[in-house]
């Protein structure tokens, strides 16, 4: 059996005295149990565009608000569902999105952490080669971003809220 997932996600980014940090996700992995650093992303619904989607997962998983600030490469690969076997061809449209408002933490249930962690070392931390280049890209392109993160530039030991 074979199938197809379009889904979209986020790198989260704010401004802070010591530089830029990200959005990042801890979660148990289904088909293996490890804990795994990810970026937050999910399934397009019906009827929604990319864009939408990478807006309201943020929100979900990670209890941020944030806005697209442009489209990044798609990620694509395939792996086994651990529900029913079948192989799936999937595709990632990420985004670089500025933080507007919000603390992080795990929204909906689906992450078990949620945490800002510094850009220049997220790479590092991510377990799946294909968010690892995405956080890449958008550390390679980070100065030309810092203008549209004048928004959200806040102590990040004060809340918006």
């Amino acid at each position: 059996m074979r199938r197809r997932e379009h889904s979209a996600g986020g790198v989260v980014l704010r401004r802070v005295e010591r530089g830029v940090e990200v959005a990042l996700a801890e979660r148990t992995d289904r088909a293996t149990s490890a804990r795994s650093v990810c970026l937050p992303k999910g399934l397009i619904d019906p009827g929604e565009s990319p864009e939408q989607t990478a807006v309201r997962e943020v929100a979900e998983e990670t209890g941020l608000r944030a806005r697209v600030l442009e489209t990044l490469p798609e990620v694509r690969y395939r792996y086994l569902s651990p529900v029913d076997g079948a192989l799936v061809a999937k595709r990632v449209q990420f985004y670089a999105m500025a933080w507007e408002a919000g603390q992080p933490h795990a929204a909906d249930g689906e992450m078990d952490r949620v945490f800002w962690y510094p850009l220049e070392r997220a790479p590092a931390l991510l377990r799946y080669r294909g968010e690892r280049r995405t956080v890449e890209q958008v550390l390679a392109r980070v100065s030309a971003l810092l203008p549209s993160l004048a928004p959200a530039i806040l102590d990040p030991r004060t809340s918006p809220d």
